[in-house]
């Protein structure tokens, strides 16, 4: 079996520790800005630096997440972070916006990029497309063995997939809810997790379970991929502790070539680090990712309470930790009594009936086990480095401390004059004390010897030396380049868009007649639609094949057949595959593209609907106006699944109903409760210079495309018909 890379979390130092000492080759970690876990501890520049020193003596790498969309205001400050980054020695940079690749690169083309799951890799054309620039691609969650293993086959390319922890319902994260209920966005780390939150009542309808594919290492190896990565960087060091321990040891196993059947017991631990019920997830082939009964960590499943009492699936014992789900709530405390046929018992084991004094605890309830740690420390650290001193103190000199470690020397002298002492004597017993006070998660004494005259030298000082001493022992066995080198900004060039466009997407043959009657300059009709042929014929010229985010091999290969089929004279791209294809024809970004900067422009060169998070001002600031086009109206698909649903439509708490849409490869869409209607905020669009509007629409085609190209033509004209039940996005308040 050839070697698979455990890639591991860690949202803090502890988290860190935790991953490098439980045996993973690899750790993901985020600076403060640009991840896409913003509301994780997260490391600053001193952080940072000491998990780099750290990680690398034991030659575990350390990668760094730079996995959101960058907006024009943070491109300097992301260049920056690169370098640092650079400077400090990281391996590798994990990022969504691959279109930084190609400069970064220019300047430092060793530091590895690797695609992030964000980036939305799910075909072999968008691997080809990028991989001049990308050294590993974080494959889309969504993929089978047999989808990743067709991407190896045609690019050989390093492939990294998710094996463990939270799954995002909606495609690779990608995500858009959050900005437009609360300013939060998803895909700059702000995540307001509404897919966690109840629907159609009291069921968690978009809640996935967590994926466990601890039993499908050999699955992994064959399809291709090389990482094996575990999520969890908004989790405690105890999970990453877990989960990193239990996947060493089963690859490890596979390795020496007997593959271990995993036992319940191990099962039962990753249960606890943290689960919503497991699933091995869409690699494997489950239909079904999504358990609605609750949303959160629930342990270890030990029944449904019937006839008033519990029948254990599981042992359980006094000061155990449960919680209890009804009806989507659940409450949780220690065990306080266990009662068996009414006597009080301290340990009842599996198939013995129960009843507990806990609220919650009543009829169709579920009973989970949340913690049991059989009086073991999970963060214990088996690993740290021995350190050998000698500190010479003597009469009218500073004390010289030598230090040894790893075959290194390191040889400080205190910033303090030995003085003749007033009344009590520092000798050796007590300099040996206080050099024994010195706490290090990373160190540890071996040897201490300490030759005094007895003088007197401040504690103070040997304090503050305590409080050094770990840095300076990473410094010499890690060091740090001295000096920083920059990325040098880009510049764009300026252009303004005189030409004024209507972009329809329309859903139907008789929405497309009505965009051509209304004058629309572009109409979108789905390329794998049945009646293409007809309104290509009925459109003509100003038909542009529309495609969709979800396309995978197979739907890369349709794609090609309709363009030699039907040759089309342009095509609207939510998939960076489609790129990849080498099509030669007039092209225009979607979207879901996610076009936040003018880096994107230019690297791409293709005219581009802009994100629907950028507010107007926002958009104001691009240089490349020419290639710019607003969202003006439509309902935007806010979630997309993978995931079948058997209703139309979802309504959370608030009242507030999503519409559900099919897409013609598959997936399924979820769009927002009220459409985006800019509608009298024309004039701003237009005065902020952008001259191209998009119109996503189902209905109303004639009216709304006549409506606003006459707002685009400066006309005074009626918007009362349009003006209620729709909202104005991000137009003003952006995103974080």
């Amino acid at each position: 079996m050839s070697k698979l890379t455990i890639l591991a979390p860690a949202g803090s130092f502890a988290a860190l520790v935790a991953a490098v000492q439980k045996g993973a080759d690899a750790v993901y970690i985020g600076a403060k800005l640009f991840n896409a876990r913003r509301l994780a501890g997260n490391f600053n520049r001193e952080e940072l630096q000491k998990a780099v020193q750290y990680a690398h003596l034991y030659n575990v790498k350390v990668y760094l997440t730079l996995n959101t969309l960058i907006k024009n205001s943070e491109i300097v400050p992301l260049l920056n972070q690169v370098s640092i980054a650079q400077q400090l020695g990281i391996d590798a940079l994990i990022m969504q916006d691959l279109t930084f690749a190609p400069l970064i690169k220019t300047y430092f083309p060793e530091m590895e990029i690797h695609a992030s799951t964000q980036a939305t890799i799910m075909n072999a054309a968008a691997v080809t497309y990028w991989q001049k620039y990308v050294d590993q691609f974080v494959l889309a969650r969504e993929l089978t063995k047999k989808e990743v293993k067709e991407i190896y086959e045609k690019t050989k390319a390093r492939l990294e997939v998710f094996v463990h922890g939270h799954l995002c319902i909606s495609y690779s994260g990608q995500c858009l809810i959050s900005s437009l209920i609360g300013e939060r966005s998803g895909n700059r780390g702000m995540c307001a997790s509404s897919c966690r939150k109840q629907y159609n009542g009291d069921q968690y309808l978009l809640s996935a379970k967590d994926l466990c594919m601890i039993r499908n290492m050999n699955d992994v190896v064959e399809s291709g991929a090389t990482t094996v990565k575990i999520e969890g960087r908004m989790k405690p060091a105890e999970y990453v502790a877990a989960t990193t321990r239990a996947y060493r040891e089963q690859i490890d196993a596979l390795i020496r070539g007997r593959e271990e059947v995993v036992s319940e017991e191990k099962m039962n631990e990753l249960k606890l680090a943290f689960n919503r019920e497991f699933t091995s997830g869409y690699f494997n082939d489950e239909k079904k990712i999504v358990d609605p009964t609750y949303s959160s960590k629930r342990g270890i499943y030990l029944g449904t309470v019937r006839n008033g009492v519990l029948q254990l699936e599981g042992d359980l014992e006094v000061h155990d930790g449960v919680g209890i789900i009804e009806k989507g709530n659940r409450v949780g405390d220690y065990v306080r009594a266990i009662y068996v046929h009414d006597e009080r018992v301290s340990r009842a084991e599996k198939g013995q009936s129960i009843r507990l004094a806990m609220d919650g605890f009543k009829n169709g309830s579920k009973v989970y086990l949340m913690t049991r740690n059989k009086g073991q420390d999970p963060l214990s650290v088996s690993r740290k480095i021995p350190v050998s001193v000698l500190m010479t103190v003597n009469e009218g000199v500073e004390p010289n401390i030598k230090l040894i470690t790893r075959e290194k020397e390191l040889d400080l002298t205190l910033p303090t004059m030995a003085t003749t002492p007033q009344k009590h004597p520092m000798t050796a017993e007590v300099l040996t004390k206080e050099l024994e006070k010195w706490r290090s998660e990373i160190f540890e004494w071996k040897e201490i010897n300490v030759i005094t005259d007895n003088s007197f030298i401040a504690k103070s000082a040997i304090t503050i030396f305590r409080k050094e001493l770990e840095q300076k022992l990473l410094d010499v066995l890690c060091p740090i380049k001295t000096e920083k080198q920059t990325i040098s900004p880009p510049t764009y060039p300026k252009t303004e868009n005189s030409e004024k466009k209507i972009h329809v997407r329309v859903y139907s043959l008789k929405g497309a007649r009505e965009a051509l009657e209304a004058g629309a300059d572009v109409i979108y009709y789905d390329a794998f639609a049945e009646d293409l042929s007809e309104a290509m014929k009925l459109a003509g010229k100003k038909l542009f094949l529309h495609t969709p985010m979800v396309m995978v091999d197979k739907d890369i290969e349709r794609l090609r057949k309709v363009v030699e089929r039907t040759k089309p004279t342009g095509v609207m791209v939510n998939n960076a595959g489609v790129l990849g294809m080498g099509l030669n024809i007039p092209t225009v970004l979607g979207y879901q593209m996610n076009i936040f900067n003018d880096h994107q422009l230019q690297h791409y060169g293709h005219p581009a609907v802009a994100s629907i998070e950028l507010s107007l001002k926002e958009l104001q600031g691009f240089q490349d106006k020419e290639k710019l086009i607003f969202y003006a109206h439509g309902y935007p698909a806010v979630m997309t699944f993978k995931e079948t649903f058997d209703v139309s439509a979802l309504t959370d708490k608030k009242e507030y109903t999503f519409r559900l849409r099919k897409t013609s490869t598959g997936a399924t869409e979820m769009l927002y409760s009220k459409a985006i209607g800019t509608l009298q905020h024309t004039p701003e669009v237009m005065k902020a210079g952008i001259t191209q509007l998009f119109l996503d629409t189902e209905k109303d085609v004639f009216a709304l495309v006549s409506l606003y190209k006459k707002l685009l033509h400066g006309e005074a004209v009626s918007v009362k018909e349009f003006k209620f039940g729709v909202t104005i996005g991000n137009l003003v308040k952006g995103v974080m």
